[in-house]
């Protein structure tokens, strides 16, 4: 950059930055920013929890399902197939 600018150049560059100027964020929207991100990511933090507590009691609900039917398959092959059998 050189010192001798005229005043017109001077004049087009600062139209420039005044043009430029609203498009800046300021220390308050950046804080705005952060808090709806802070907020955004709490909501999905909270949603993940919600949906793992829901598979969790879903697997436990299946393993539990599971132990009963194979529980009953034994009962009733026992039966089926008379005291005796392994003896």
């Amino acid at each position: 950059m050189t010192a001798d600018l005229s005043a017109l150049d001077i004049e087009r560059r600062l139209t420039a930055i005044e043009a430029a100027l609203p498009t800046f964020a300021t220390k308050a929207d950046v804080h705005s920013l952060r808090a709806e991100l802070k907020a955004e990511f709490g909501e999905l933090k909270a949603d993940l929890h919600a949906r793992e507590a829901r598979l969790i009691k879903w697997v436990a609900g299946l393993v539990v399902a599971g132990a009963a039917a194979a529980a009953g398959v034994a009962i009733a092959v026992n039966q089926v197939l008379g005291p005796g059998v392994g003896g």
